[in-house]
């Protein structure tokens, strides 16, 4: 007969590895046995005569022979292990024995190592995040704009996330912390969060245009040039480099005929003008009697 093989899905935060080896347990007592761990996907075949129970260990293995022998000798079955650490192993369970009975980590001080590496990487991590939140804060008290307080918004929540997975592995007596549910609305949060990022930067004007003349046959009046569609409201940057032999006027009008940014000059070198635009069509507009050189870029 064929052996029936599945595989699951599923995600769990260092802090809820308890709730994967609950997770494997409930797995056999249904008949499915273990046969690779992994962070994001684990096998299994279908084998309904055996019952196990799982445990898990993290650690660096220097000479992994013999750690795996060590568990050999406490009657631990070695399964495999992942890339960042994790080593998965069971035993036959015995109805007899109680369930403290079947923890790997019999001494409070290992499962207290365990968890205090794991607490120092996530804490690490998460005031990686803040700093580079704080960084990219400075630049959206400079530039504000959706896309960027929405990254900062996501960044905060991955800090949050880290930080207090690190609390947690502080306390070796913690069990499983939230439930598959709250941890896939995080994730599909995020996910749609970064996509809605994406797409607000796709969907803002960005273009970079010149236009220049050394001599003009008649003036330029309210000449209209370089139309762009806006496509939500939102604050918008327009860096300006201007050199007429005459006065020069620059301004950007709506499709409502309204004038939302003019000026007027020989010599105008600005960067990053501070424009409020709506949800509609806008263009460029030109004035001039004499040689030019302009240089526009927005975004």
């Amino acid at each position: 007969m064929a052996m029936e093989y599945r595989t699951s899905c599923r995600a769990y935060m260092v802090w809820n590895y308890r709730q994967e080896i609950e997770d494997l347990n409930r797995a056999s007592e249904q008949g499915w046995q273990l046969v690779r761990g992994g962070c994001f996907h684990s096998r299994f075949v279908k084998n309904p005569d055996l019952r196990f129970r799982y445990q898990m260990d993290w650690r660096n293995v220097e000479d992994m022979g013999r750690y795996v022998e060590t568990f050999r000798e406490q009657g631990w079955e070695y399964i495999n292990s992942t890339f960042n650490g994790w080593h998965y192993f069971r035993k036959f369970y015995d109805p007899a024995l109680k369930e403290e009975d079947y923890e790997i980590v019999t001494d409070r001080e290992s499962l207290l190592a365990m968890r205090r590496r794991w607490s120092r990487m996530l804490l690490a991590l998460g005031a990686a995040v803040l700093v580079y939140t704080a960084v990219c804060g400075v630049r959206a008290v400079r530039t504000p704009n959706l896309p960027w307080l929405l990254q900062i918004l996501l960044l905060l929540a991955v800090c949050v996330f880290l930080l207090r997975g690190g609390w947690l592995m502080r306390d070796p007596d913690a069990g499983p912390r939230g439930g598959r549910g709250l941890l896939r609305a995080y994730f599909l949060t995020l996910l749609l969060g970064w996509a809605a990022v994406l797409v607000l930067l796709h969907l803002r004007p960005h273009f970079v245009t010149n236009s220049q003349t050394e001599e003009l046959t008649e003036p330029y009046v309210n000449e209209r040039w370089m139309d762009f569609e806006v496509y939500y409201p939102d604050h918008y940057y327009l860096d300006l480099d201007l050199s007429a032999d005459a006065p020069f006027t620059f301004s950007i009008v709506n499709d409502a005929g309204e004038t939302v940014y003019t000026v007027t000059g020989t010599e105008i070198h600005e960067e990053h003008i501070r424009l409020w635009l709506g949800r509609r069509w806008y263009w460029f507009s030109s004035s001039c009697s004499g040689a030019f050189e302009l240089n526009v870029r927005l975004d």
